[in-house]
């Protein structure tokens, strides 16, 4: 559902990229960081902005705390033509003009289109603004079309590297799935329950049953437990076999090694663990990694 979203974007977004504008005549002079106050009208918002859902609930109250605090916390922009481009804050952006502002103030940072991009991705993962399918694609993207090390990574968000994989892999889910779990209907517990499913049609058919009984994770741990049970007579299966903390271990190694959380699977005396790649230019940036 979400792959290549921000990708499209990053590539329009370099494409349209221009060097900052002279300020006119009399125009105060910004320094790296300096806090102005921008119309809010000069203020665009970020084309490749990963979040990609506002609650409007939640937005309501922030419109209601501006209106009696104010912004508290400035909004950070980058120049961009006559205007500036929001890096970080288009919602406090947003709640000021509904709450009747026409200036804010602004940190106005000197940022390339690429680490524009970085800023606006981490803040949201580490503010915890995205849902759980965006969080997972802003993640890779940091990863694959950024080129951010898995350590960096890591320290700006404050998780661990098998979280971030963990995270990753919700990407792997069938796009219904992918829909229901950014808009809350299922849980990250009931999407990584799913994910030990092997077919496709499977994890849906029991995504609408979650839906539609209000199961809990773990009546869908359970239920995917006898499924694969059911398919290996006279074996336990994968997830049963394997501890969990020891599948974490091996998804973290492969992924801190090569970038990609790979797909464990047992075969009763053996198993095999699988790498995927989603086209010739991943396979060779796979393959530039392999010692």
């Amino acid at each position: 559902m979400q792959t290549g979203r921000l990708g499209t974007s990053l590539e329009s977004l370099l494409a349209r990229h221009k060097p900052p504008r002279a300020r006119p005549t009399g125009e105060p002079e910004a320094a790296e960081d300096e806090i102005l106050r921008v119309p809010v009208e000069d203020i665009k918002p970020n084309p490749s902005q990963p979040r990609t859902d506002f609650n409007e609930e939640a937005f309501q109250e922030l419109v209601q705390s501006v209106r009696e605090n104010g912004i508290i916390q400035p909004v950070v922009v980058r120049r961009s033509g006559t205007a500036f481009e929001l890096i970080a804050g288009e919602r406090r952006w947003r709640a000021a003009q509904q709450a009747g502002y026409t200036a804010i103030p602004a940190i106005v940072r000197s940022a390339s289109d690429v680490e524009s991009l970085e800023l606006a991705l981490v803040e949201n993962v580490v503010r915890q603004q995205l849902n759980p399918v965006d969080e997972a694609f802003a993640l890779k993207v940091l990863l694959e079309d950024l080129g951010v090390t898995q350590e960096k990574l890591a320290a700006r968000v404050g998780k661990s590297r098998s979280a971030i994989a963990n995270k990753i892999r919700l990407l792997d889910l069938p796009a219904p799935i992918q829909e229901s779990l950014a808009s809350g209907a299922l849980s990250e517990g009931h999407a990584r329950a799913l994910l030990t499913l092997e077919g496709r049609g499977e994890q849906i058919r029991l995504a609408r049953r979650i839906a539609e009984k209000g199961l809990s994770v773990r009546q869908v741990e359970e239920e995917v437990r006898r499924r694969a049970e059911a398919g290996t007579p006279g074996k336990r299966a994968l997830r049963s076999s394997i501890p969990a903390d020891v599948l974490d271990q091996i998804r973290d190694s492969f992924f801190s090694l090569l970038g990609v959380v790979p797909k464990v699977r047992d075969r009763g005396t053996g198993g095999v663990i699988e790498l995927p790649f989603k086209d010739a230019d991943e396979l060779a940036r796979l393959l530039d990694r392999l010692p």
